[in-house]
This record gives C-alpha cells, sequence and structure tokens, in this order.
C-alpha cells in the first residue's frame, strides 16, 4: 500500500509510453502515459530539488490534462511535517470518455529520502539504466 510505480512500456527514439500503477489504504488504480524522455529527466530532477527542499510543495505534471491528448497525471508533493514524512496527491485520469472528464486523486505517504531516490530512478529510466520506479521501495 501507499505506493507508485513508474514502468517503462514501450520506447522510440525520444517517445516513451509508461505504464502508471498506485495505491493508496483506498484505492488502486493504473494507466499508460506517453512523455518525452527529455521532460520525464526534467521532472526527475525537479522532484530531486524538492527533496532537498521540502518546505515548499512541488507539482509536477506527466503529460497535459487537457485537450485531445493521451491520458495525463500528476503528483503533487506537499510540504513535508518535521519528520520528513510526505504527502502526495496523486491525480490520474479514467480514460472512460472522450471528454477526459473522469478522474481519481487520492493521497499516498512517503518520506523525504524515498523521494529523491524516485527522483534519481526516473533518471535513471530515461538512461536505460532501469524498466521500473518504485517510490516507496
Amino acid at each position: 500500500m501507499n505506493n507508485l510505480q513508474i514502468s517503462k512500456y514501450w520506447e522510440d527514439n525520444d517517445l516513451l509510453e509508461i505504464k502508471v500503477s498506485a495505491e493508496s489504504e483506498f484505492v488502486k488504480i493504473h494507466q499508460l502515459c506517453y512523455v518525452q524522455d527529455v521532460y520525464l529527466k526534467g521532472i526527475g530532477e525537479k522532484i530531486i530539488a524538492y527533496s532537498f527542499d521540502y518546505n515548499e510543495g512541488c507539482y509536477v505534471e506527466f503529460g497535459p490534462k487537457k485537450g485531445n491528448f493521451t491520458p495525463a497525471f500528476s503528483l503533487d508533493f506537499l510540504k513535508a511535517d518535521a519528520s520528513g514524512h510526505v504527502k502526495i496527491e496523486v491525480d490520474m485520469e479514467i480514460a472512460d470518455n472522450p471528454d477526459r472528464a473522469h478522474r481519481c486523486k487520492f493521497y499516498i505517504d512517503s518520506e523525504v529520502g524515498m523521494i529523491e531516490q524516485f527522483g534519481k530512478n526516473l533518471i535513471r529510466l530515461v538512461e536505460n539504466k532501469q524498466d521500473e520506479v518504485l517510490l516507496n521501495n
């Protein structure tokens, strides 16, 4: 429970199709999303930067949520508490209608150190050094 997994599903040049699976105490969901490798690397770098300055939140979006695109999702890392615990709001699209109107939002829990490693592993995913990234490992 309380985990996020990103797996490389398919790759062509600089475009990745990733499978995102998220689970909390209340919900388990997955979706496929297309993202450019340079964009994913930038997200990894932004998450790493947040892990060093976690007094402010950090919002990252994997693909645009509006328009006629493939499903998208976002992670909103909230400000860490005094012990380094972090709530992350996961917002995933449910691709059951053409208007992209249905979304699933929920929180997962993590810690600053695990979030830093998650950001580093996203970069490793882009560099073909691993095929799967797990948040709370």
